[in-house]
């Protein structure tokens, strides 16, 4: 097996840190609001990102992503 390149270990790490997150607002919160509070960090931190780059295209799927859920689970 080769090692791995710098881009794969970043984005294996990125990884290792998301779930340790996942796991800590669960751990926290309990299972149903810590998987909400989870999402809505990523939701947060991907929807700064785009406005900072100007990506409008990636705030709209973020904003639809977001309303998905909220209809998901008001009805």
């Amino acid at each position: 097996m080769r090692p791995l390149l710098k881009s794969e270990l970043q984005a294996q790490r990125s990884r290792e840190y998301l779930m340790r997150q996942q796991q800590t607002f669960i751990e926290k919160h309990g299972e149903d609001l810590g998987a909400f509070y989870f999402l809505l960090m990523l939701v947060q931190t991907h929807g700064k990102k785009a406005h900072k780059r100007g990506d409008l295209k990636k705030l709209r799927a973020l904003a639809h992503d977001l309303h998905a859920v909220y209809v998901k689970h008001t009805q």
